[in-house]
């Protein structure tokens, strides 16, 4: 066992510690439980499903395995105190049986707290590897909120400032007790601070076009951020459809995004040539007009662009 891991004392506890153990996640919570049949109506999706998108074909061809030869597996659900029955995992497998009109499904039925229903769901989701990176990055970041009682934006910061490779190989630099449970979490899920700074947290900042189409189109994770070096939003979305419509390699798609960007700088270039052209044909005219500057009137505004020019190449 790490440190971290020693320092965050979740081994051999709840679920997680099951998984350490080699237990599948669909096993540990519900391993004694007995499937009941529940009404579909009676059950409910959750507000802490990791999953943001459900793949229509999926449904669709698990829908029509329903129907032919009946539901198959079962739901993890909880009760609730109205009656219903919170899903905790098999949303796909519910929504197929929604569409393949089952009265009812099998499901095992535990009283999960709301930090084992979100341990439960993202750990099932991760062993499949159901999760986009985007899921898998909010899907973390909400347990670590739940789990350590450290907010979002609080534990971007911390893994980002604090978890820096720089810092993080340091002797003389000892890890504050808020990133070693963040870094013990991690491990559980196999998932590296390292990696996770680096790679999880800049799906965060993808445009929306880019993280539209890793969640619902299955643009790949690599593609979304050699895409997002297209900072022209139009230059991107054109180039994007394309990609989605031809079904790009990551070579191909980076070829084009270097081909883009070569293009920009070459015409950023020539603009700027341009621009400074332009200053030395003025400053060829002003030394020809001086007579402009006996004009008053001329002077002060003269005066005045020169200063604010002044001030704007200066940054001032």
């Amino acid at each position: 066992m790490t440190k971290s891991q020693e320092s965050f004392n979740l081994s051999g506890k709840g679920i997680l510690g099951g998984f350490l153990s080699g237990q599948p996640a669909a096993q540990l919570k519900a391993k004694d439980a007995a499937a009941e049949l529940i009404p579909i109506d009676k059950i409910v999706t959750s507000p802490l499903q990791p999953r943001q998108f459900f793949s229509q074909a999926s449904i669709d061809s698990l829908a029509k395995a329903f129907k032919e030869h009946g539901f198959r597996g079962a739901l993890n659900v909880r009760p609730k105190a109205d009656g219903t029955y919170e899903l905790v995992a098999g949303e796909r497998r519910w929504r197929a049986a929604h569409q393949a009109q089952l009265e009812k499904v099998r499901c095992i039925v535990d009283a999960y707290t709301d930090e084992e229903a979100l341990e439960f769901s993202l750990m099932e989701n991760l062993q499949r590897e159901d999760l986009s990176k985007l899921e898998e990055t909010e899907g973390v970041l909400h347990f670590i909120e739940v789990k350590l009682g450290i907010a979002r934006e609080q534990a971007v910061s911390i893994i980002r400032t604090e978890g820096h490779s720089d810092k993080a190989s340091r002797s003389d630099v000892a890890p504050s007790e808020e990133l070693r449970k963040i870094e013990g979490l991690l491990s559980l899920f196999n998932i590296g601070l390292q990696t996770f700074r680096t790679k999880n947290l800049r799906t965060l900042s993808l445009p929306t076009d880019l993280k539209t189409a890793h969640l619902e189109q299955n643009l790949p994770y690599s593609s979304a951020l050699e895409l997002s070096k297209l900072k022209d939003d139009d230059e991107r979305q054109k180039i994007l459809a394309e990609v989605l419509q031809k079904g790009m390699s990551f070579r191909n798609i980076k070829s084009q995004v270097q081909d883009a960007l070569e293009k920009r700088t070459k015409s950023s270039n020539q603009e700027d040539r341009a621009l400074v052209k332009r200053f030395d044909e003025v400053a060829r005219q002003a030394k020809k007009s001086q007579r402009s500057f006996e004009n008053a009137s001329k002077r002060k505004r003269i005066e005045k662009l020169l200063s604010e020019l002044e001030s704007l190449l200066t940054g001032e």
